[in-house]
């Protein structure tokens, strides 16, 4: 994959990025959505997508996104992710096994 092939937006955000290399550039998701002009739901799609094609993105609560300039930094990141994926898988079991009455059990005693 190069520059060249990317879409604009994407092409955006990586040069955006670019001047958030290391963890402690990191820039908020609603500070860069808001100076390329998208939606945050947007950009994090359009940065789940670059991390599906190999682009190293970092993210971290509080922090924002970065580029990693260390194993260090990847990892924190691939934890993050990793975090985030227990967090819907259990939610989807919890979803999945729940009862359709589940309200009128909880409310109705």
């Amino acid at each position: 994959m190069k520059l060249k092939d990317l879409q604009q937006l994407d092409k955006d955000i990586i040069m955006a990025l670019s001047s958030h290399k290391g963890i402690d550039r990191a820039i908020q998701g609603k500070i860069l959505a808001q100076s390329l002009h998208v939606e945050l739901r947007t950009l994090q799609s359009r940065i789940e997508h670059l991390q599906r094609n190999h682009c190293a993105i970092g993210s971290v609560d509080g922090r924002g996104y970065f580029i990693p300039l260390n194993e260090e930094e990847r990892r924190a990141g691939i934890i993050k992710k990793q975090r985030s994926g227990i967090a819907i898988t259990n939610a989807v079991n919890g979803y999945t096994l729940a009862s359709l009455n589940w309200l009128d059990e909880l409310i109705g005693g």
